[in-house]
């Protein structure tokens, strides 16, 4: 599919960040970045915001509108809506207020407390989130309640720790979803703003998207330098399912995927580098199975699985080549067959593992069957202590 431009309508390109001459390609769709107006996907009265930094008309120091942004190193206390709904975001705090900076131009946040609040109108905005930071640009389908919303950043009501970069270039929100080619189009304009195109060159992606329990879908984005993906999605409980991205570089995935409690499903992502997965799952409560996923650098994975309440499918050889044994919790409260809880008890005994004080936990779902009973035995011979269901 392909949105053709009249000749007189390209201006200059982008292909990611980089300018091309005729087109840019996103989602592999054709269209000019600088000829797109946003206000164009709010022209059917269509509710939502636009938050345009790099226009400084829109930015007011204080939080009643009465002294503009002039200048790089002031504070924003006001962003109004380009919309045209009037959905502007204020900060009443002059502590946690943004700071406006330019080249490019954009608000820059501490990560601490610094964000700006809307007021989301009765009913509430369901459809599309595109968000463009220093760090990457993206687009998310969210549905957001009435009432108060962050903006750069969110937080479990206190503001300010979670967000995906250090600056804001550009953040639009629809009530309706948008088009593949209308997101393409506004990633496209806000990376023509000075917004980074890619995730590509972030090796941390700790806490990046924690709380944000208003995504419902999340999308491929490049990862593959990602190392560390610590609480990256912690607490995003409106996600459904997750997508396969590139998670080959990645060793520290702790907590990363805490009560996300609506995922159905899970991806076989590469986690072969990944050496940490302290409560990586916690309460994915609404998980019936779990993929083979590869935890042959694996060494921690203590409490992992715990309070998976509906998690009744786990593969065989999971832990064959595991290279440290810290399973504490990591099956408590599960719903497990006794197939599964059979598989990752002889898949523990073909690990070898043997050095030290282990611990195992299960809790809830089926006790194992006498193959079972016989790797516990093995496990114990070596040193392990194992409770099961049943209490073998």
């Amino acid at each position: 599919m392909a949105l053709k431009l009249g000749a007189n309508s390209i201006n200059k390109l982008y292909l990611g960040s980089t300018p091309i001459n005729k087109a840019y390609l996103g989602a592999g769709i054709l269209f000019s970045g600088d000829s797109f107006d946003p206000a164009s996907l709010f022209a059917a009265s269509q509710q939502g915001a636009w938050y345009n930094p790099s226009d400084i008309d829109t930015l007011f120091q204080d939080s009643a509108g009465t002294e503009p942004v002039t200048a790089a190193g002031q504070p924003v206390g006001l962003m109004l809506d380009k919309s045209g709904n009037g959905n502007n975001a204020r900060q009443a705090s002059g502590a946690a207020r943004p700071t406006y900076q330019v080249t490019p131009d954009r608000i820059t946040v501490d990560n601490v407390d610094d964000s700006l609040s809307v007021t989301v109108p009765t009913g509430g905005f369901t459809g599309t989130m595109v968000l463009a930071t220093d760090n990457g640009t993206a687009s998310y389908g969210v549905t957001i309640p009435a009432g108060d919303y962050d903006i750069g950043g969110r937080g479990g009501g206190r503001g300010g720790l979670y967000f995906p970069g250090n600056a804001l270039v550009g953040q639009l929100i629809r009530d309706g979803a948008l088009s593949d080619w209308e997101a393409a189009a506004t990633e496209a304009y806000f990376v023509g703003k000075g917004a980074t195109a890619s995730y590509g060159a972030v090796t941390s992606f700790m806490g990046f998207w924690w709380d944000w329990a208003e995504l419902t879908s999340f999308p491929i984005i490049d990862t593959s330098s990602g190392t560390d993906f610590s609480y990256a999605w912690r607490e995003c409980s409106s996600l459904t399912s997750f997508p396969l991205i590139d998670t080959s570089a990645g060793t520290n995935f702790s907590f990363a995927w805490v009560k996300c409690s609506s995922l159905t499903s899970f991806p076989l992502i590469d986690t072969s580098s990944g050496t940490n997965f302290d409560r990586a799952w916690v309460e994915c409560s609404s998980l019936t199975s779990f993929p083979l996923i590869d935890t042959s650098s694996g060494t921690n994975f203590s409490y992992a699985w715990v309070r998976c309440s509906s998690l009744t499918i786990f593969p065989a050889n999971i832990f064959d080549n595991v290279k440290g044994g810290e399973f504490e919790g990591a099956f408590t409260s599960t719903n497990l067959t006794q197939t599964s809880i059979d598989n990752i008890l002889v898949s523990l005994v073909a690990s070898g593992i043997a050095a030290g004080t282990r611990l195992f936990d299960q809790s809830g779902g089926s006790a194992p069957s006498v193959t079972g009973e016989s790797a516990i035995d093995t496990l114990r011979s070596r040193g392990w202590t194992v409770t099961v269901t049943g209490g073998y």
